[in-house]
């Protein structure tokens, strides 16, 4: 499954509707949305045939492009970030598919001790999930931007890069530099902290 990216920079519109955003003008955001979710939409739809995961995948798209107002204005293409973060939602819901069906398949007999263990091992997850969230907000602004948009948007160095016009290089040197705050934090081994990302 592909879907390919638009290699265009944020047109005038877009980036007078985001700086306007930015300003609080909650409507200029929902221009946005319109001007690109049916778009967005109609792949999502023929990526899953399914309408109403597609809605989902959508308004999962947008919740995270606005949790991200602070720095939109950095977004070299919004047409190219929206399309990167549909395509990872819509892979990531494959993967949710394939995983959902080897749960079913399971025999009921080992099922009930999985979900014993599984159990136990969520909720240790979950803390450590959780403490590695308020970690990250405490990095310094660019250096958690740089490695939410890498964790998150599960985004490439090089389309971090063009995101926000910097060089692969100081992407790789703030990701370096929030796995070694990170793991100094939580006091935890660099595989532990691989298995969180």
């Amino acid at each position: 499954m592909t879907i390919k990216l638009i290699k265009t920079h944020t047109n005038d519109s877009d980036i007078e509707l985001i700086r306007l955003w930015q300003k609080g003008d909650e409507a200029a955001f929902e221009k946005l949305y319109y001007h690109y979710a049916v778009e967005l939409l109609t792949i999502a739809v023929q990526k899953t045939n399914d309408r109403e995961i597609a809605r989902e995948l959508i308004q999962n798209v947008f919740v995270t492009f606005f949790n991200y107002k602070e720095a939109a204005h950095q977004i070299v293409s919004l047409k190219a970030y929206l399309y990167t973060i549909l395509k990872n939602r819509i892979l990531d819901h494959y993967r949710h598919e394939v995983v959902h069906k080897k749960y079913q398949d399971h025999s009921a007999h080992y099922l009930a001790a999985e979900i014993d263990q599984g159990a136990h091992t969520y909720i240790e997850t979950r803390e450590l999930e959780r403490r590695l969230h308020e970690e990250i907000q405490k990095l310094p602004p660019q250096c958690r931007h740089v490695f939410t948009m890498r964790r998150e948007l599960e985004l490439s160095n090089k389309e971090i890069a063009l995101q926000l016009n910097i060089s692969e290089n100081t992407v790789e040197q703030h990701m370096r530099r929030a796995l070694r705050l990170l793991k100094q934090a939580l006091h935890i081994g660099q595989r532990t902290l691989f298995f969180l990302l």
